[in-house]
């Protein structure tokens, strides 16, 4: 028997095509972002980023930090005359980027050799903005430059090692002195992508326990506990820490960390171009990390588990709901509606968890192609980013949704 209905059921709603096609597009979106920031072409040094849950919606798929959105690496043009790239079929279509001219379509369309152009001229003050973010006499300056550094840093692509080295050093400024919840979080973000780190390791002596005494206030620091319980197989103390988690909010601890070290680097001569390349390097650095509350979904609230276990079922529904109705990301939003099929929800039920998610599905196919580069949009798109930034990608998402159309 299905569960009882919940106050977001809308009856006569059926969303599942809809939710298809935007799943579809986003993750086309993705594979784009990924092709033409040159994602594909260096497999020597992708980092051995943890797999993303099936339940995860397309659009949240982000590569690992070597592999994430950064400049171009082609030199900087001396001169701000307009920029052509060449068309690979002798048939020319050309569009306007804000500030920097014409640029012609190439063999992957105009949207793409625009974005190329715009990561090319950004590069310098990009590269100003991580200067002064390593010279930062804050903790979480430095920190989020040795996050940022493998993406920004030369040479372009880092090998694995300088990446392994980066996040050693990331641990050590967490743990050493007083602690700081927000340097703390990035690290152990940072030391969760890629190969596990060495036994003894600055990475390895971070733990859970660390997170939850700096950060008593946001579930984030049990949910790596339950995680980290569920894999030493104590699942007692995994339900306990999953119990807690859930009385309290998820918080962005790690994310306002980042985003406020950043803004307060930002060079004077940063522009709309370079500010919202920084913040789309920023949300892809966001998409990349490991959630332990969307693994639970995926691992102690698996079908297998749910069968062998019973009883196990409120608390998974009280996580799909929790995950739905309070996450920060669209990544947690997705997991939850996920596991709500599982346990059976209503369709109507499903369609209204799936809204957030239809709703940057269109968003995002709005920030796309060739209209998407003229100032007003660019505009729109660094003022999403801004809103990103102070409140989470859900609730952004929320929010630009429901603003009217703009020109």
């Amino acid at each position: 028997m299905q569960g009882p209905r919940i106050w977001f059921d809308r009856p006569g709603v059926h969303w599942g095509r809809a939710l298809l096609v935007a799943a579809l597009a986003t993750c086309g979106v993705a594979l784009w972002l990924a092709a033409s920031r040159g994602l594909w072409g260096t497999p020597e040094v992708a980092l051995d980023a943890p797999a993303t849950p099936a339940s995860v919606p397309s659009s949240t798929r982000v590569a690992a930090p070597s592999q994430a959105v950064r400049p171009a690496d082609a030199a900087p043009p001396s001169a701000p005359a307009p920029v052509r790239a060449e068309a690979g079929n002798g048939d020319v279509s050309e569009l306007r980027v804000c500030g920097l001219g014409s640029v012609s379509a190439g063999p992957q369309g105009g949207d793409a050799a625009a974005r190329r152009l715009r990561a090319q001229r950004a590069r310098p003050v990009l590269a100003r903005w991580l200067e002064a973010l390593q010279a930062s006499p804050e903790p979480r300056g430095r920190a989020a430059a040795l996050v940022l550094a493998p993406m920004l840093g030369e040479p372009r692509p880092l090998p694995v090692s300088v990446w392994a080295a980066q996040r050693e050093r990331l641990a050590e400024l967490a743990g050493g002195g007083p602690r700081d919840a927000g340097v703390l979080a990035l690290a152990l973000q940072a030391c969760a992508i890629g190969a596990a780190p060495a036994e003894g390791s600055a990475c390895a002596r971070l733990t859970a326990e660390d997170a939850i005494a700096a950060d008593p206030a946001h579930g984030e620091p049990w949910w790596l506990l339950a995680e980290r319980e569920r894999s030493a197989a104590d699942p007692q103390l995994a339900e306990e820490a999953i119990r807690r988690a859930l009385g309290l909010p998820f918080g962005r601890v790690a994310e306002q960390s980042l985003y406020g070290a950043v803004q307060a680097a930002q060079p004077a001569d940063a522009g709309v171009i370079e500010r919202l390349e920084m913040y789309e390097l920023l949300a892809a650095l966001r998409g990349a990390w490991s959630d332990a509350a969307v693994q639970a979904t995926t691992s102690w609230c698996a079908a297998a588990a749910l069968a062998a276990q019973p009883a196990r079922r409120d608390a998974c529904q009280q996580l799909a709901e929790h995950l739905v109705l309070r996450g920060v990301t669209l990544a947690q939003v997705g997991a939850g509606r996920s596991l709500g099929e599982r346990l059976g929800w209503f369709p109507e039920r499903m369609a209204a968890a799936g809204r957030d998610l239809d709703a940057a599905a269109r968003l995002e196919a709005s920030f796309r192609g060739d209209d998407a580069h003229d100032c007003p949009a660019l505009q729109r798109q660094l003022d999403h980013q801004l809103l990103l930034a102070s409140q989470g990608e859900a609730a952004a998402v929320r929010r630009s949704a429901a603003a009217p159309p703009r020109p």
